[in-house]
């Protein structure tokens, strides 16, 4: 599982101070590749960060077809955008 946790921008990436979000399986997350939510050369395994403007551009491309393809990611950048929130993924 690929798990998300929200982030401000000033926070440091390995705070112990961030909320968990959710999680996505393997399948989603090359949907979303595919869909260009998750850029190409992130690794599901890896991990990566989304700054708060990113949050913003992905939550724009988040048209009803492409929510109901990408449920779990698509929630997850919705509440991000809600809080004003990055994310952080950590890959497991």
């Amino acid at each position: 599982m690929l798990d998300f946790f929200f982030i401000h921008d000033d926070q440091s990436s390995n705070s112990k101070q961030i909320n968990a979000a959710g999680g996505i399986e393997y399948e989603e997350f090359i949907e979303a590749q595919k869909l260009k939510i998750i850029e190409s050369y992130l690794d599901y395994y890896g991990k990566f960060r989304w700054i708060s403007q990113n949050v913003q551009q992905k939550r724009v491309m988040l048209t009803p077809v492409v929510t109901a393809a990408i449920p779990n990611l698509a929630s997850i950048l919705k509440q991000a955008f809600a809080g004003d929130c990055g994310l952080v993924a950590f890959g497991d």
